[in-house]
C-alpha cells in the first residue's frame, strides 16, 4: 500500500499549535500500526522519509520497521542510493529545500536505508505523463468525480484551465495552484487543487504498483468522497474495525477491544506482522477486498477512483464477502480447539513440562510474566522455551494427524486478543496496589 501522509507540504500550508502536531502524530502513528497488521508493504516516498520531521519521529525510533521491509521507501530512478538523494538535496537551488535535508537525523534516515532497507524505484517522466493525462482527461470529462461536484455548486472547470495545463510539458502540482489562482471563485480553485493532490499522489502509487485497494483512504488524510459532501463509508479503520472485526463479534459472539490500535505499541505490531499467521492473514483479507472491488461495475476503468455510489455497493459487497469468509473458518476452528485440548490433555497427563503448570498450560503468560517481575528472569526464560517448543510440537502433530487446516482469519484475531491480553496483565502488575486482585480479575478476563 502507498502511504503519503507524512508528506510536509501537507502540514506546512497550516500554523499548527504543539496539541495539533500531537494529535497528529498519534493519528499517523494509528494509521501506521494498522497497516502494519494489514499489508505487506507499506511504501513511502523517500523524500517523504527524509524532510518530514514528524516521519523522522515515529519511524527513526523503529529500525525495524525499515529492515523488516514493512515500510519500503521509494525512490527515484536516477539516484543509485538514498544518500545520493540526500546529497542532491542538500545542494539544491532552493535555500528552503536544501535546508530540510541539512540535519544528522535525515542522514542517519538515509544511511539505515541503504544499509538496512529495501528501495523500490520509479520514473519522475512516467509519473509526470500519467498525472497530466489523468488530471485534464478527469476535468474535461462531465461524469467525473470533481467535474460531478462542482456541477452540485453550479460550476464547472474552465476550459481556460484545461488549456494552460495541457500546454506544458511537465505538470506539476504547482502549475496547477498556479493556473486557479486566476479565478475568485474559493470553491472552485480548492477542489481543483484538492483533486490535483490525489492524483498526484496516486501517480506516484501507481509509479511502484502499490496503489491498494481503497486509494481514496491511502494516499492522503482527505476523503475524496468529501468532493460529494459526504464521509467516504470506506477507509482503512473502518474496513477492519466497521466490517471485518463486527463480522468476527457477530459469528463467534466474541468480545473485541476497541482501544486495540491505542494500546499496541510500533513494536508490538511489528511482531504481529512477523507471526506465522501474519501472511496467510494479509492474502486473505487483501484478496477479499480484491475480489470484491474486482467484481464491482466500476465507471473508471483503471479501477483507482470510485464514485459515492460504487463506495457504498463496495462496502455492502465486502461485509457480505467477509461474513461468507468467517463462516467458512468456523467449523475448521471448533475443529482446531479440539486438537488443542486434546494436545494439552496429552501434555499434562504425560507430564512433558513441569507440574503444577502442565495442566494449566493456559497460564502460561501469567506464570512466566509473574517469575520475570520477580527477576528471575533466565528461570522465566527456561520455562517459556520449555512450554513453547513442547506445545508446539504436541499441537503440530495433533494438527497433521487430524487434519486440521489454519483458518487465518480467526487466527490473526486471536494472536491480536492475546497480544491485547498480554499488555493487560503488565499492566495490573505496575499498579501500585494488591496484585493478587490484579491478578484474579485478569484470569477472570482470560476465563
Amino acid at each position: 500500500v502507498y502511504f503519503t501522509e507524512f508528506d510536509r507540504v501537507t502540514y506546512s500550508q497550516v500554523a499548527w499549535t504543539p496539541n495539533d502536531v500531537e494529535e497528529i502524530k498519534r493519528n499517523l502513528n494509528r494509521k501506521l500500526k494498522l497497516l502494519t497488521l494489514t499489508k505487506g508493504h507499506v511504501v513511502i516516498a523517500a523524500s517523504h522519509l527524509l524532510e518530514s520531521e514528524l516521519a523522522r519521529e515515529v519511524i527513526l525510533p523503529y529500525p525495524e520497521l525499515i529492515s523488516n521491509r514493512i515500510v519500503v521507501p521509494a525512490l527515484r530512478e536516477d539516484f543509485v542510493s538514498c544518500e545520493a538523494f540526500l546529497n542532491s538535496k542538500r545542494d539544491s537551488d532552493s535555500p528552503g529545500e536544501a535546508e530540510l535535508y541539512r540535519g544528522s537525523q535525515q542522514r542517519e534516515a538515509a544511511q539505515l536505508i541503504d544499509s538496512a532497507g529495501f528501495i523500490v524505484s520509479w520514473s519522475p517522466s512516467q509519473t509526470s505523463d500519467w498525472f497530466k493525462n489523468r488530471l485534464l482527461s478527469d476535468l474535461r470529462d462531465e461524469n467525473s468525480l470533481i467535474s460531478g461536484h462542482l456541477h452540485k455548486k453550479g460550476l464547472s472547470v474552465p476550459e481556460k484551465i484545461c488549456s494552460e495545463l495541457d500546454s506544458v510539458s511537465s505538470l506539476s502540482r504547482g502549475l496547477v495552484y498556479k493556473a486557479t489562482q486566476q479565478y475568485d471563485d474559493l470553491v472552485l480553485r480548492e477542489t481543483i487543487n484538492i483533486y490535483a493532490d490525489f492524483l498526484y499522489y496516486l501517480s506516484g502509487a501507481r509509479a511502484v504498483n502499490s496503489e491498494g485497494v481503497l486509494p481514496q483512504d491511502n494516499i492522503i488524510d482527505f476523503s475524496v468522497s468529501d468532493l460529494q459532501g459526504s464521509r467516504c463509508p470506506l477507509t482503512e479503520n473502518e474496513v477492519f474495525f466497521k466490517i471485518f472485526i463486527a463480522t468476527v463479534k457477530a459469528a463467534t459472539s466474541t468480545h473485541f477491544p476497541t482501544d486495540l490500535l491505542d494500546a499496541l505499541t510500533i513494536p508490538d505490531a511489528i511482531r504481529l506482522h512477523e507471526i506465522p499467521a501474519g501472511d496467510d492473514f494479509i492474502l486473505k483479507y487483501n484478496g477479499i477486498q480484491k475480489k470484491t472491488k474486482e467484481a464491482l461495475e466500476i465507471s473508471d476503468p483503471e479501477g483507482l477512483v470510485l464514485l459515492m455510489q460504487e463506495l457504498h455497493t463496495f462496502e455492502r459487497d465486502l461485509y457480505r464477502q467477509f461474513t461468507t469468509a468467517i463462516d467458512s473458518e468456523l467449523p475448521v476452528r471448533l475443529r482446531q480447539m479440539r486438537v488443542s485440548q486434546l494436545s494439552s490433555l496429552i501434555h499434562a497427563l504425560g507430564n512433558l513440562i513441569i507440574l503444577p503448570y502442565g495442566a494449566l498450560t493456559g497460564m502460561k503468560g501469567v506464570v512466566v510474566s509473574g517469575l520475570r517481575l520477580l527477576k528471575r528472569d533466565a528461570l522465566a526464560s527456561d520455562i517459556q522455551n520449555r512450554i513453547d517448543g513442547g506445545l508446539s510440537a504436541l499441537k503440530r502433530y495433533a494438527g497433521e494427524a487430524f487434519g486440521v487446516e489454519q483458518p487465518a482469519l480467526l487466527r490473526f484475531i486471536d494472536e491480536l486478543k492475546l497480544e491485547y491480553m498480554t499488555l493487560l496483565f503488565h499492566h495490573y502488575l505496575t499498579l501500585p496496589i494488591n496484585k493478587g486482585v490484579h491478578l484474579h480479575h485478569l484470569v477472570t478476563l482470560l476465563v
